[in-house]
């Protein structure tokens, strides 16, 4: 599986004799750069928390080459200290890794060819790792969705439950995301951090192969994985035989409210092709749809077709209608 590598300058550390106070860390690593400027003073340590990089692998142990250099900046000397270092990263460490990278700085003077300077400054630069899964997944929410805020949208909308996203930052208490699949794919979202720091993106989840489903319109007969589902239809739309896409959740339908207490996901809606308004849903009548009559076993049907995919970024499975 492949994991996403955080890469952070977590916190500098100024010991041994006082050089300066104005202090530049710089830090090289595949081909990102951090370039930071604080004010610390001799016997102190500062917290940074800034990021270098991102890195997807799909290695257990991760290396990356660091240069990391430390600058005491002034008018007239800057005193310069680095280290080159090859970061070794076990990737199948969940809790975050720290990296203590020590340089040494000797101050020096010079006028006119000639050196002086006796101090001694000792700097500990330490990086923090964490690992995440590259792709998560949206949790459970309310009844198998979860509210979020699309970027440039300005009404929340509802994911379902097991939608496939990546993980981008974290900022202002909202973990920020990109879909993958799904009405919304290619849009950045973000969603609330909950309290005590929980994240509503979940790992762990296995999706499994298209699911392949029959409808009789004759029989009104709707059938998944060997088993039959009695179902209404509309007679002023009836459907036509051939083979149709079944569409991952779209939104929460408002139409399903009254069957939730026979069965919690009856506003998910599975819509049958890719444009359109017929769905494959619970309920008691039809304006279009396939229809499942039998409500208390709608989650039967639910929990085959929601983790399903077809490969398409779109499509749980296919749908085939016969007479």
């Amino acid at each position: 599986m492949t994991k996403l590598v955080h890469l952070k300058l977590s916190k500098i550390k100024y010991g041994g004799d006082s050089i300066g106070d104005d202090i530049r860390v710089e830090i090289e690593a595949l081909n990102k750069i951090l370039r930071v400027d604080k004010r610390i003073k001799a016997g102190t340590t500062v917290e940074v928390n800034r990021e270098i990089g991102k890195f997807e692998t799909d290695q257990k142990l991760f290396k990356a080459n660091l240069r990391i250099t430390v600058i005491e900046k002034d008018l007239l000397f800057n005193d310069v200290g680095s280290v080159d270092s090859n970061m070794k990263i076990d990737t199948s460490i969940t809790k975050p890794q720290q990296f203590v990278y020590k340089i040494q700085i000797r101050e020096t003077r010079s006028v006119l060819g000639k050196f002086w300077g006796k101090k001694t400054a000792n700097f500990e630069i330490i990086l923090e790792v964490n690992i995440t899964d590259a792709v998560r997944y949206i949790s459970e929410g309310k009844n198998g969705w979860l509210t979020v805020k699309i970027e440039n949208y300005t009404p929340l909308v509802s994911l379902p439950v097991y939608l496939k996203v990546k993980p981008e930052y974290i900022d202002n208490r909202r973990e920020y995301f990109t879909i993958l699949e799904g009405a919304y794919r290619n849009k950045r979202a973000s969603v609330k951090i909950e309290n005590g720091g929980s994240s509503n993106l979940i790992s762990g989840v296995q999706h499994e192969p298209e699911a392949r489903a029959l409808y009789s319109i004759s029989q009104k007969i709707f059938t998944l994985n060997g088993k039959t589902y009695k179902t209404v239809d509309y007679k002023n739309a009836l459907w036509k035989k051939g083979l149709y896409d079944i569409e991952i959740p779209d939104y929460p339908h408002p139409g399903g409210a009254r069957y939730e207490r026979q069965t919690p996901r009856a506003k998910t809606w599975f819509r049958i092709g890719h444009s359109g308004e017929r769905y494959l849903h619970t309920g008691g009548r039809s304006l279009g749809c396939i229809t499942v009559t039998e409500t208390t076993r709608w989650a039967e049907i639910y929990n085959a077709l929601i983790k399903a995919r077809k490969g398409d970024f779109m499509s749980v499975g296919i749908l085939e209608i016969v007479d």
